[in-house]
């Protein structure tokens, strides 16, 4: 298995008309880039440790004593969950457990771990989310 991110079929199908229009800050830039550059697979074939859309994932910022949970929607979703298109989102989107990611957001940039994905749709063969 190749290393790099992995984003299943689904997930870029979903994604893809979301980063076609001319407005590209961070966030869609960095979404954009990671579809062009992931190698995409079908979702049976996600590998359990990779973040995907409505994945429930565990994430310690800097200086936290403890995890906070975050679950990756599209940003159209009522769930008031963190949104793809955000600096944070975005970054965790193909991302791997034990995983340092950037997250760039205004002036600001950090690098957040994630700890642990308790639940990937793809994992659990919910594959009609």
């Amino acid at each position: 298995m190749t290393s790099g991110p992995v984003v299943s079929t689904l997930d870029f199908t979903r994604l893809q008309p979301l980063v076609q229009g001319p407005y590209l800050d961070a966030p869609v830039w960095r979404l954009r880039t990671l579809l062009e550059q992931a190698r995409r697979v079908a979702p049976r074939q996600v590998p359990p440790d990779v973040v995907t859309m409505n994945s429930r994932v565990l994430v310690r910022h800097p200086g936290d004593n403890e995890p906070e949970a975050y679950v990756l929607c599209y940003p159209d979703a009522d769930s008031g969950g963190l949104s793809v298109l955000s600096p944070l989102g975005a970054a965790l989107l193909g991302a791997r457990e034990g995983e340092s990611v950037e997250c760039a957001g205004g002036r600001l940039s950090r690098r957040v771990t994630v700890e642990r994905i308790e639940y990937q749709p793809e994992r659990e063969r919910h594959f009609d989310r």
